[in-house]
């Protein structure tokens, strides 16, 4: 049904909607409905393993990398293309600590409980137990089960669709959905301000849901980033964004005009930065 909304809105506007990779807009689509799904039946613990990646791709010191068979392996960065993933062993070793070694599990814990200084010196003592690099998912695996995050799956499809997106059973907002999707804001943040100043502009002054909505003001709204910071990562003056604001998303040929470029220099750099965005957020997705 997605699909066929997105090729509906094609069909309508083909500028505002345009689709370059039809194969790779059915991937995207299904990718996104599969991971949604896997999120409402276990929210703690992917909540737990995009913090974990987050940290590892953003602490000093840690790394995720892809394997020759196109993995993603974690560890010490200076592990980085120099040693292969470790065995099962070690890792089973590491998810028996509680009866084997309790005092590993003591120096590990705060990966559960603490905040992110704690995480970095927990995730410290895995790999140095460990003794090398280890496959992500394995590694957050095992965590899991020597953590004892634990979700309660559902039973059946419909249970799922009943569930709603973000609301727990008594209505209240789902605490492992709003603090993942605090942490992507976060990471989706500091990506943009890394953005060529063009490609910055061309995407956050058009900037809107699936639906079409602006949806630029969510920075603000979250505590995310401030209107002033808004204001310069694109480099214009607070008074100059009030402006625009009640205007936002712009069509491109109103950014082109701002920018003094041509509406197809606009599309084209909003293209490359949801490219770069895609791969350095890919574990987001």
């Amino acid at each position: 049904m997605q699909l066929l909304t997105a090729l509906q809105q094609f069909r309508e506007r083909p500028d505002a909607h345009p689709i370059g990779d039809l194969r790779g807009l059915a991937a995207v689509i299904a990718h996104r409905t599969c991971s949604r799904s896997m999120r409402r039946q276990f929210p703690e613990r992917h909540a737990f393993k995009n913090r974990l990646y987050y940290l590892l791709t953003r602490q000093r010191g840690f790394a995720v990398w892809r394997s020759e068979g196109n993995k993603l392996i974690a560890g010490f960065a200076v592990w980085q293309g120099k040693m292969k993933a470790v065995n099962d062993e070690r890792l089973r070793h590491l998810s028996n600590a509680e009866a084997n070694d309790e005092a590993l599990l003591a120096r590990i814990w705060p990966v559960k409980t603490g905040g992110s200084a704690e995480w970095s010196g927990a995730l410290a003592e895995i790999f140095d137990f460990l003794g090398g690099p280890v496959e992500f998912d394995q590694l957050v695996r095992t965590l899991a089960e020597c953590l004892q995050i634990r979700d309660q799956p559902v039973e059946s499809v419909e249970q799922i669709e009943d569930a709603g997106d973000v609301e727990a059973a008594d209505g209240q907002p789902d605490a492992a959905w709003q603090f993942e999707k605090r942490i992507f804001l976060q990471r989706l943040w500091e990506e943009m301000r890394q953005l060529p100043l063009n490609q910055r502009l061309a995407l956050l002054l058009n900037l809107r849901d699936a639906d079409g909505r602006g949806c630029i003001a969510l920075f603000p709204a979250t505590g995310i980033a401030s209107f002033r910071q808004l204001a310069e990562a694109l480099e214009m003056s607070a008074e100059k964004l009030a402006a625009i604001w009640n205007g936002l998303p712009l069509e491109d040929a109103r950014i082109a005009e701002l920018l003094q470029l041509t509406r197809q220099q606009i599309i084209n750099a909003r293209k490359s930065a949801r490219e770069r965005l895609a791969r350095r957020l890919k574990g987001f997705f």
